[in-house]
């Protein structure tokens, strides 16, 4: 009973936005954006990732209101359905095919080379949800890196952390030293290393 009253007021709505009063939509929305969040999260990935997701689901919803024809036997929420899966699905090849390609940056790269290097930093820093493997490759060739520089261990565990994505304030944490400490090591870094600061996501 209730699915038929939220089908029925859900074509009232549609056929109101195809009139013009666009404006309705976010009411056509509030129905269905808690099950869209709710579907999205199950992918188990980062509240930006899912907000990602959960605009492109809302733009195509709004795609699909436009020239949904209220005549058809096929309820809307299977409509709405079918456009979270494609998304999710998206999602998936898009992730799946940029891991491919940090795996083999990763197992291939010239460390000798600048920038090819400071390619895979921003690549690490940028994203703070690799899997366990993404890190087990990472932490093999960090450990590499820090050998090849003949960093000290103080100097080690700054990389470490920082290449990770932590922010100064979680690395002066982790390894308890003032915040100081950390701003002043990463700038000796960077002038050792003659390039620009790795710098963390705060």
């Amino acid at each position: 009973m209730h699915d038929t009253i939220k089908e029925n007021q859900t074509l009232n709505w549609i056929q109101t936005i195809q009139r013009g009063q666009v404006d309705c939509f976010n009411q056509l929305l509030e129905v269905y954006d808690q099950d869209i969040m709710k579907r999205i999260k199950m992918l188990n990935i980062s509240k930006e990732d899912c907000e990602d997701i959960a605009q492109i689901v809302r733009y195509k919803l709004y795609k699909q209101v436009l020239t949904y024809d209220i005549e058809q036997p096929q309820p809307f929420s299977h409509c709405v359905n079918d456009i979270i899966k494609d998304a999710k699905i998206d999602f998936i090849r898009k992730a799946t095919s940029e891991k491919e390609q940090f795996h083999t940056k990763m197992l291939t790269i010239d460390r000798s080379n600048k920038y090819e290097v400071d390619y895979l930093i921003d690549k690490v820093v940028d994203n703070k949800h690799h899997s366990f493997e993404d890190m087990i490759i990472f932490n093999h060739f960090c450990s590499s890196f820090i050998k090849e520089i003949g960093l000290n261990a103080f100097e080690s565990r700054i990389v470490n952390c920082t290449m990770q994505g932590k922010s100064k304030k979680e690395i002066s944490k982790e390894l308890n030293v003032p915040i100081k400490h950390i701003y002043n090591a990463q700038y000796r870094l960077k002038n050792r290393l003659n390039k620009q600061e790795i710098v963390s996501v705060c």
